[in-house]
């Protein structure tokens, strides 16, 4: 803590310091970080690339033997060697313990017509071994290379349980293509695979089995031969037991041999693929690279090969570390020249503001006329120096004014002293003028609420005046529409009566029709009477007919008398309702006049007193304007009065306040004599 409560020197080198270093070692961590894992990424995918270039060269060497095989049992020259050698099975190439008799004369000729061909064959495709084998018995019939396995029995022979038994066995049983894994083969004394085919007669059954040897040679070639990693990279085969399947340039003798149990075998054979860093079988920290063969996928094999690829840690990482190296001497070079520009950049921040703080030193012990030496520095130091000797020269010019002014302040003192005081005079004066004032003022403003109260009073009351008259309007204008509906009524009346004038017309002539029919039943009735006399006997029931209808002419005779009285007293009647009806009319008309005439009355007199009410509104509007004024003239006579109090307390105010600038005088006189100008 102390370092950050020293000098500013101090702490700006060591505030330069943390800002550049951590900068700068985070800078060298993180590209040392993403350097090791971009080398790291990069050699693990060209280990990986590797690898899987090495399976697939092998896959195709596979894949072309068995292609070559196959072709080759089913050529011309192998149908044919192999019925020249069964011919001389048959005719007794046998021999009494059950092997095949290579020894004589017949088989020397056979194989010396036979054999170039193979021999050929094996030098142009790198095998190291071709065999013809017997179906039946397993006899190996032919081999290029004459060795001893050649003539033996491999269901009974010394070889009965070597790689190339059971490859003859299998190939016997399933007549399909086959590869075996490497084991150890006796007759060259070295490990070797096989891989056979049938041969198969014009009826498709299986006569012999081809079969070739592998001795790792050219899986070798393939596995070591080609572009490299480093000089400490390898490539190798491990099959069940965990033992190589190919050699190292590490162990030529590994085939079989050398035992790699590691965590990358265990991986490949438990058909996984990855990039991992392990120890090898030597001992040595390698980044493995591993996958399988997937030989069952591919071929339909039952064994299965891991393939390992592998560098030596240390030659892998080697341009990590290098560059890691030359990243820590980049961040050392690159500190040192940090701390000395932070050095030099410190020492011309600090010493101006030395001199700086020199001279503000003395101008606070009064020396006003101190000055910095002018900087020609652009930066933020050479405006600092700039601005403080504007400064002090401001200063300057202030400090004399003001010099200045404390004379003039002495003098104006007395001045303004005396004139206070009248001032003050006069301010008691015209508050007392204003009380009084405010008092009448108060007088007239309750006169005007009275006035004000009496016009609101007769305004309620003209107001009532006016609502009864238009009530009064209403109404008549009411009655006027009654009269108007009556006279319609009456006019109808008038009208339905002398509608019933006219049918009662009709009726008497309907009347006189029927008196008139009477007649002529009657006449009739009498014309019967007599046709009945002079009829007799016969007769008497036809007058008694005419008998009732002279009774019935009678009495509608009578009823058309009594009908027509009773029409004539309707006649009169509605005369008489038709002259009162036009009575009635008359009436309604006169009274609709008057009601009209007292509606009109009616309405001047609403004029009138809605005059009346909108002039007492006027009226308590005025009073209500001048009650507003003379509150307004009391609260500015109330104004007044606090402001000349104010007046009279500003002016014992000021009269102090000239004691105290009096005073304050006294001291900048006294203040400025200890300063340097």
């Amino acid at each position: 803590m102390k370092m950050f409560t020293g000098s500013l020197m101090r702490k700006l080198i060591f505030l330069f310091l943390a800002v550049v270093v951590i900068p700068i070692a985070a800078l060298s961590w993180l590209s040392a970080q993403s350097a090791q894992e971009a080398l790291m990424q990069t050699c693990k995918e060209g280990l990986q690339r590797v690898n899987e270039i090495k399976k697939d060269q092998i896959w195709n060497y596979l894949d072309t033997l068995k292609l070559n095989c196959e072709l080759l049992a089913e050529s011309r020259d192998v149908r044919l060697t192999y019925q020249a050698l069964q011919q001389y099975h048959d005719a007794g190439g046998v021999l009494s313990d059950g092997s095949f008799d290579v020894k004589s004369g017949v088989y020397q000729n056979l194989y010396d017509k036979i054999g170039p061909f193979f021999k050929n064959y094996l030098q142009v495709y790198n095998f190291r071994e071709l065999y013809l084998i017997c179906r039946n018995h397993g006899h190996v019939m032919y081999s290029v290379t004459r060795g001893s396995d050649l003539g033996t029995n491999l269901a009974k022979g010394p070889y009965r349980d070597s790689g190339l038994a059971r490859l003859w066995k299998k190939v016997a049983e399933t007549g399909e293509f086959t590869l075996l894994d490497f084991s150890d083969y006796v007759p060259i004394d070295h490990p070797a695979a096989f891989m056979g085919t049938p041969i198969l007669g014009e009826d498709g059954t299986v006569k012999a089995v081809l079969a070739l040897l592998l001795d790792g040679s050219q899986i070798d070639r393939i596995l070591n031969v080609g572009k490299k990693i480093g000089a400490s990279d390898e490539n190798y085969l491990v099959g069940s037991g965990m033992l190589m399947r190919s050699n190292s340039h590490f162990n030529p003798q590994g085939l079989l041999k050398q035992k790699v149990d590691t965590l990358a075998v265990r991986e490949a054979l438990a058909d996984k693929v990855g990039v991992e860093t392990i120890t090898d079988y030597r001992g040595v920290k390698v980044l493995s690279s591993y996958s399988h063969m997937e030989l069952n996928e591919k071929f339909g094999l039952d064994f299965e090969w891991g393939i390992i690829s592998e560098v030596d840690s240390a030659e892998a990482f080697a341009p990590m570390v290098a560059l890691q190296n030359n990243i820590l001497g980049l961040g050392v070079l690159l500190l040192l020249v940090a701390l000395a520009a932070v050095f030099f950049a410190a020492r011309a921040i600090v010493l101006p503001l030395k001199l700086l703080m020199f001279k503000v030193r003395k101008m606070a012990d009064g020396d006003l006329t101190i000055k910095v030496p002018s900087t020609d520095r652009n930066d933020e130091i050479g405006d600092l120096v700039n601005t403080f000797n504007r400064m002090v020269e401001m200063l300057h010019t202030q400090t004399s004014q003001v010099i200045e002014g404390a004379a003039t302040i002495g003098a104006t003192i007395a001045e303004l002293s005396a004139t206070t005081s009248e001032l003050a005079a006069s301010a008691v004066q015209g508050s007392s003028s204003v009380s009084e004032i405010a008092a009448t003022v108060e007088e007239i403003r309750q006169t005007s609420h009275l006035s004000h109260e009496k016009a609101q009073e007769v305004a309620a009351l003209a107001e009532q005046v006016m609502l009864r008259a238009e009530n009064g309007r209403q109404e008549t204008s009411m009655a006027i529409v009654g009269m108007d509906e009556i006279k319609v009524d009456m006019a109808a009346i008038a009208t339905g009566i002398i509608h019933l004038s006219e049918q009662n017309q009709s009726i008497g002539e309907i009347v006189e029709t029927v008196n008139s029919f009477a007649d002529q039943s009657n006449m009739l009735s009498v014309n019967a009477s007599i046709e009945a006399a002079k009829a007799g006997e016969q007769g008497k029931g036809f007058a008694v007919v005419a008998q009732e209808v002279k009774a019935l002419a009678d009495q509608s005779k009578d009823a058309t008398v009594q009908i027509r009285r009773l029409l004539t007293e309707i006649q009169k009647a509605t005369s008489n309702a038709v002259m009162a009806t036009e009575r009635g009319g008359k009436a309604v008309d006169k009274g609709v006049g008057q009601a009209e005439k007292t509606g009109g009355e009616i309405d001047t007199m609403a004029g009138l007193s809605r005059e009346s009410v909108d002039a007492s509104s006027q009226i308590v509007a005025s009073s209500q304007q001048q009650l507003v004024g003379m509150d307004q003239v009391a609260q500015a006579m109330e104004g007044i009065k606090s402001a000349s109090q104010q007046n009279v307390e500003g002016a014992r105010q000021i009269e102090s306040a000239i004691a105290s600038l009096d005073e304050l005088g006294n001291k900048l006189q006294q203040l400025s004599v200890g300063l340097k100008v």
